[in-house]
């Protein structure tokens, strides 16, 4: 795993990771995702996303039941489900914004599926299109913002999700392929540990943030990019432009 050049910035993330999964092992009992699904989200992901973006400076968070505000504009064009399902799409158990941007941007959105609970499976299933829903939508209202920028580099723009099955993590970017077609694709994938006797699964968890960081890192290059595109200050053909090719 190579360190991000920032290495002591993370290896602080890192030390605050294991100093709270530390805290975890002296838990009197253990999770009881049947009874309770919120807590393990609250004792064990969280503090691990809350060390990552603010040991980095990366990313800011809103937890537990919140929107990712700018799919709300695209609602309002595509009104293509009930009021009752709209809304339990909309709400999700995170949503990260990229910071040392112009725009607050939402880069991640995030679900928890359940831990040890028999209605898992269908739950997931749920979360799998709420954050397929909610990524496209992020997307499609970058696009709005950036109409005079150029095609080819908006299609460097992607959302990503994290949904969390049992103690799985799976990382998952969304971004435009072609006029016609969107691109979502698994990057990386990560059990956290819950006890002692797994603690080196941790470097794969490590490994998922490392590649979260870079992504973010470039994704921060390319908006600055689409800034200086949107402005005229880096001249695009009107052939060219997001405008023509896709709204």
């Amino acid at each position: 795993m190579d360190l991000p050049a920032d290495s002591s910035a993370f290896t602080e993330f890192v030390q605050y990771a294991l100093l709270d999964f530390t805290l975890n092992l002296l838990k009197p009992r253990s999770f009881n995702g049947k009874s309770d699904e919120r807590s393990i989200l609250c004792e064990v992901y969280i503090p691990i996303f809350k060390a990552f973006g603010n040991c980095l400076s990366v990313l800011n968070y809103i937890w537990c039941e919140k929107k990712a505000k700018d799919a709300d504009y695209v609602w309002l064009v595509s009104n293509n489900f009930s009021k009752e399902k709209k809304d339990n799409l909309k709400l999700l158990d995170g949503v990260g914004t990229v910071i040392n941007v112009r725009r607050q941007i939402t880069y991640l959105v995030m679900e928890s599926s359940g831990f040890s609970n028999d209605k898992v499976v269908s739950h997931s299933l749920n979360d799998t299109l709420k954050n397929i829903k909610n990524g496209h939508d992020n997307l499609k209202y970058l696009f709005s913002q950036y109409r005079n920028a150029s095609f080819d580099t908006i299609k460097k723009v992607n959302i990503s999700s994290c949904q969390i099955i049992e103690n799985k993590i799976t990382l998952i970017k969304y971004a435009v392929k072609s006029r016609s077609t969107w691109k979502v694709l698994e990057c990386r994938s990560a059990s956290v540990p819950l006890n002692i006797e797994n603690s080196l699964h941790y470097m794969r968890v490590f490994e998922l943030f490392t590649f979260m960081l870079g992504d973010i890192q470039k994704q921060q290059y390319v908006f600055k990019q689409l800034e200086l595109e949107n402005l005229g200050l880096v001249p695009v053909p009107e052939h060219e432009t997001v405008a023509h090719c896709l709204l």
